[in-house]
């Protein structure tokens, strides 16, 4: 049973991390025009941080990935606190 728990344990952190990421991404590439500049004008995944949709997707995706294991890690601790009840 400790298993489990320091599954949804992982989980639940690793959920946080990634639901608070898109906030810490832009305050990181907005916060500063020169250091705004400087990252659009790197290669590839990087040139399109300037622009309105790939920073939609980029964000959103992971928004979702975070909740994804925040439910995830609920659910389980729902799942053995009715299995302890049993």
């Amino acid at each position: 049973m400790k298993k489990n728990e320091h599954l949804t344990n992982i989980l639940l952190g690793v959920g946080v991390i990634f639901a608070v990421s898109p906030l810490a991404l832009y305050w990181f590439i907005h916060a500063n025009p020169d250091r705004y500049l400087d990252i659009i004008n790197k290669p590839y995944p990087f040139s399109h941080f300037g622009g309105g949709p790939f920073q939609f997707f980029m964000y959103s995706g992971l928004l979702v990935i975070g909740i994804s294991f925040l439910v995830i890690s609920m659910v389980l601790k729902r799942r053995k606190k009715d299995i302890e009840k049993v």
